[in-house]
């Protein structure tokens, strides 16, 4: 039996008795009447209310900080040796080796998140911290807090606290070589904040600016070292809630999603990599949208030919379809339509691929114009679009002999 009297809040000497069995209520005995239940209810309700607000308000989507640095294996290599990269007790050095340039990437994928680190670095050191960097090490595709020494009068887009070519840091920040620096970085865009040194350097509307807006929203978080050494320790970083709301349209397996058009070549699922293979074919996405952002990786055996058309219009049958617009994938700097370019409108940038190589190609589409980019590179641009209508992307090969592979690819549409 277990016996209260009295809680406090005008019980009067009447007691509840209660037996519990089991884990369950049993019996009540020698309940007060009922208009004093109802006055305490009353009472209560207040209280009760109160927890309950404190209960809701709790954060239900906030993720505990992430220690990366304590543990090699969640960051891989781009550029430079394994003796680039000396990891130490929740630490991590970063410079030189064989005379190259060094590039350390997150496996983890972020958009919007809360960072901290403390850094520093010799004498001449040129590092950086990258945001959204895409997998193929195409870091200009992203942002690059700038870290170095530098300091500039008036402040320079390559100073210290930069965001590297494109906005100069709003004050100098860092403190000399070979001393301690501390970071703190919160990306939920369209905001992007960066302090050094409790110093805020930078605060800005990226939707704002006429470059950033199109950097990429999502991707790995990194470091490098273009020239000497930095030391970077106590990282820590927290993933806030996404908010680009992109659809990943690469399954890990199979091709659900997708229609298979017009094809005399094959196409398969490659562990999330679209290939296609020996032939003229189409791959059809199954969401329609008029308007959209879209960025994916694609590579190609040498001078393969294929392209991602936007609005395209199925028929009554796989012979009857209205393709819309085209933008060319064709590593070939010599062509009249390289990688990038606008297909009838505007010839691609040439420089701007890799060949052979994974490159990022981003698309943008806004009624009559479209822009795109090739690894952060702008490459063409239109404002002469006809076909302004609903549709579907369609990826296309077209080339026997050869192949072409797409992965990591995301839709925003835009309507």
């Amino acid at each position: 039996m277990v016996h209260r009297q009295g809680t406090g809040i005008g019980l009067t000497p009447s007691r509840i008795a209660i037996t519990v069995r089991g884990g369950f209520m049993g019996t009540l005995g020698s309940l007060p009447p009922i208009p004093y239940l109802l006055g305490l209810m009353t009472r209560l309700t207040p209280i009760i209310a109160f927890c309950f607000i404190c209960l809701i308000a709790l954060p239900t989507n906030a993720e505990s900080p992430l220690l990366l640095l304590e543990d090699p294996d969640a960051w891989f290599r781009v550029d430079g040796s394994e003796e680039s990269f000396t990891f130490n007790d929740g630490a991590v050095e970063i410079g030189w080796a064989d005379n190259n340039p060094s590039v350390l990437l997150s496996k983890k994928i972020f958009e919007n998140f809360e960072a901290s680190f403390e850094f520093n670095t010799s004498k001449w050191c040129e590092s950086g911290f990258f945001i959204s960097a895409p997998s193929n090490g195409a870091t200009r595709a992203g942002i690059e807090v700038e870290l170095n020494n530098q300091v500039s009068e008036p402040p320079s887009v390559l100073d210290g606290g930069a965001l590297f070519r494109e906005v100069p840091p709003l004050v100098p920040a860092m403190n000399p070589y070979e001393t301690s620096n501390t970071c703190w970085v919160k990306m939920d865009w369209p905001r992007l904040m960066v302090k050094i040194n409790d110093k805020v350097v930078q605060d800005i509307d990226l939707s704002e600016h006429p470059r950033l807006k199109y950097a990429l929203r999502r991707g790995s978080v990194g470091f490098q070292s273009s020239a000497g050494t930095i030391h970077i320790r106590n990282f820590s970083i927290s993933p806030l809630p996404d908010s680009e709301n992109g659809i990943v349209a690469i399954p890990d397996q199979g091709l659900d999603g997708w229609q298979v058009v017009n094809s005399r070549n094959s196409w398969e699922n490659r562990d999330g990599v679209i290939h296609a293979e020996d032939g003229n074919g189409y791959l059809l996405f199954n969401k329609v949208c008029q308007d959209f952002d879209f960025h994916c990786l694609y590579r190609t055996s040498p001078n393969s030919n294929g392209g991602v058309f936007f609005r395209w219009v199925p028929g009554k049958s796989d012979d009857d379809y209205d393709r819309g617009n085209e933008i060319q994938i064709w590593d070939n700097r010599d062509t009249i339509t390289p990688s990038g370019s606008v297909y009838h409108f505007d010839r691609g940038n040439e420089f701007a691929f890799e060949p052979r190589e994974w490159n990022v190609l981003q698309i943008f589409v806004r009624g009559s114009h479209a822009k795109t980019f090739i690894n952060g590179v702008p490459s063409a641009e239109t404002d002469s679009l006809t076909a302004i209508r609903p549709g579907h992307i369609v990826l296309q090969m077209h080339r026997t002999h050869a192949w072409v592979e797409w992965k990591e690819m995301i839709l925003v549409p835009r309507d």
